[in-house]
């Protein structure tokens, strides 16, 4: 069975969101996304929690939850979680790792 991250619902004090909520009005992710935007504003943090989803590993700074196919997941459960969905991170971890 394949999952869907639909959202980000919080960030709260992790790496540089202090108290982030997905705004209303914004679209849900998509099977393909694509994240831009001004160097300090998040997206290398952003990459972690998805590689953090991808590798089932918890995060342990701050609160993080996340609603995968309507059910809200929290950051710190990412481990025993049998619903993260299949997500492909290529960042310089990535390239450390494999390359």
């Amino acid at each position: 069975m394949t999952f869907q991250l639909q959202r980000i619902d919080t960030i709260k004090d992790h790496k540089i969101f202090r108290d982030f909520s997905w705004p209303h009005g914004l679209s849900d992710f998509k099977k393909y996304n694509l994240i831009y935007g001004w160097n300090g504003s998040g997206k290398t943090t952003l990459a972690n929690i998805f590689r953090a989803i991808e590798k089932k590993l918890a995060i342990t700074e701050g609160e993080l939850e996340i609603t995968i196919d309507g059910k809200k997941v929290a950051g710190s459960n990412f481990p025993n979680e049998s619903s993260l969905p299949q997500v492909r991170v290529f960042n310089r971890d990535f390239v450390s790792e494999n390359v």
